[in-house]
């Protein structure tokens, strides 16, 4: 599935409304702070968060780093099967397509 179709299966999940706080705050951690302040957040949270920033441009890596905390499962059921599945596949990449 190409990454437009992905994003426009969810991009209904960008109008969960966010709060700039939030963002702002997450956008300016570090790994080990993100990874901190998403823990504390339930998954089904965590994955309406990752789809609502992977469906912006300016935060599609924060989403990607957010869905790396989601199980695939999660994802899938946030954002339809196919979306979710895909999302799941960008967020937690192969050693091999790490270093390509």
């Amino acid at each position: 599935m190409s990454q437009s179709a992905a994003r426009s299966q969810h991009s209904a999940f960008a109008q969960y409304p966010i709060p700039l706080e939030l963002l702002a705050a997450l956008h300016r951690a570090s790994e080990d702070e993100l990874t901190s302040m998403v823990a504390r957040m339930p998954e089904t949270g965590r994955a309406r968060l990752a789809a609502y920033c992977t469906d912006k441009d300016h935060l599609q890596r924060l989403g990607l780093r957010i869905a790396g905390t989601c199980d695939e499962a999660a994802l899938m059921r946030v954002v339809g099967a196919d979306a979710g599945a895909s999302l799941y596949a960008r967020s937690h990449p192969t050693p091999a397509r790490a270093h390509a």
